[in-house]
């Protein structure tokens, strides 16, 4: 059983990779992305691709260390709905969809 400070940390530290990842879907443009969403293509998977070689060692140091916190990328997933409300039902309903950007994500950090 984790403690209340711990799960304030967990929540917080969510809630902070949310925000960024947020950033960076709204730099690219919300509704590029919303497009290329409901086509089904990753948005994650899309962003990953177009990041440096050095940003993208950063971006799996960053994740290795939330998932070494017990956060999850579901649960970061999660919070990027709750934060971008415009996207929520693009990656709840579409068929797939959420199972197929938690695997982009797998992919990435096993380094495929």
């Amino acid at each position: 059983m984790i403690g209340f400070t711990q799960r304030v940390a967990r929540h917080l530290l969510t809630i902070r990779a949310a925000k960024e990842i947020k950033k960076e879907i709204e730099q690219a443009g919300v509704e590029n992305l919303k497009i290329l969403a409901e086509k089904g293509v990753s948005l994650i998977g899309t962003y990953l691709q177009g990041c440096s070689p050095k940003e993208q060692e950063e971006h799996r140091h960053n994740f290795n260390f939330l998932i070494a916190r017990g956060i999850t990328p579901e649960m970061v997933l999660d919070e990027v709905s709750r934060q971008m409300p415009e996207l929520a039902p693009i990656i709840a309903g579409k068929e797939g969809y959420r199972k197929a950007e938690l695997q982009k994500i797998s992919e990435f950090l096993k380094g495929a």
